[in-house]
């Protein structure tokens, strides 16, 4: 009788381990700094079990389906240290909330230059002007073709007040040695410098960068006068803007401009996407010579 108690005991003693150890939890909780500012997209991962997750907008993170017993977990983020413990996972969901210490990032000396190509500070020979979202919102400048016109050394002229040719002049070259970018990239041909300046509106302008002097070898064929790169704005959190902008031209015709965007960014804070509208009326007008 003891011996077949003894055996269903054991039996009993074996099920129990298997089911404990096929029971999973997961582990929640924040990040933030000593000043209590949440952290988004700090690293949280249990590296013997390679899984993790990141943190979102909030500093809020979880991570799910892990075995109950005790796991080293690592919390990393840039700018500041790394974070090591170790914490029991065990029936009900464990919250731990995660503070992490600035660190002192020593950097080697950076010299931005604007030739592409690797040179001493003291032999870069290209000044590299920047025209900020912020200084183009103070100016009430409504495109890019307005927006240049507040640079030094750029001249941006209207040839045809029928058609609106506009074109930029560097260098006192015409419009079709000037190289525009976007982002980088040479979307703009030749013919585009001239015509499609007033198409980007400036609410989707994060910054305006102008070399000017020859760089066909590093930019393309329309670069002899210059090169005018645009960065456009990224989307990084929930938002909206709406703007307009009135003025009457010679006293004789009104322009109004009203433009707007929106972002939109998802829970990890890794996807995101901009809209973008602009309208413009502009009346005819003859300046008097």
């Amino acid at each position: 009788m003891m011996k077949g108690y003894s055996a269903h005991l054991t039996i009993a003693m074996v099920l129990t381990g298997f089911i404990s150890f096929g029971q999973t939890n997961k582990i929640t909780g924040k990040v933030y700094d000593k000043n209590g500012v949440p952290l988004g997209a700090a690293s949280v991962v249990i590296p013997k079990l390679q899984i993790g997750t990141k943190s979102n907008n909030s500093g809020r993170y979880i991570v799910e389906s892990i075995p109950h017993g005790t796991w080293e977990v690592e919390v990393k983020h840039i700018g500041f240290k790394e974070f090591r413990d170790s914490v029991k996972v065990g029936p009900g969901v464990l919250t731990k909330d995660i503070q992490l210490d600035g660190a002192e990032l020593l950097l080697a000396e950076i010299v931005v230059t604007g030739t592409k190509t690797f040179k001493r500070k003291t032999e870069s020979p290209v000044m590299v002007n920047v025209l900020d979202s912020k200084t183009l919102d103070n100016l009430q400048v409504c495109n890019l073709s307005e927006g240049l016109k507040f640079q030094p050394g750029l001249r941006v002229e209207t040839d045809c007040q029928t058609c609106n040719y506009t074109q930029l002049r560097m260098n006192g070259l015409q419009g079709g040695y000037s190289q525009i970018l976007i982002n980088g990239r040479p979307i703009f041909s030749p013919l585009m410098g001239l015509y499609g300046m007033e198409q980007l509106p400036v609410n989707m302008i994060e910054k305006i960068e102008v070399v000017r002097g020859g760089g066909s070898s590093l930019y393309g064929s329309s670069a002899i006068g210059g090169t005018v790169n645009v960065i456009t704005k990224l989307p990084r959190a929930n938002s909206y803007e709406i703007n307009s902008f009135y003025q009457r031209i010679g006293g004789g015709t009104n322009d109004f401009n009203l433009g707007g965007n929106a972002t939109l960014v998802n829970e990890k804070g890794n996807a995101g996407t901009s809209f973008f509208f602009n309208k413009r009326d502009r009346g005819f007008y003859d300046a008097k010579w």
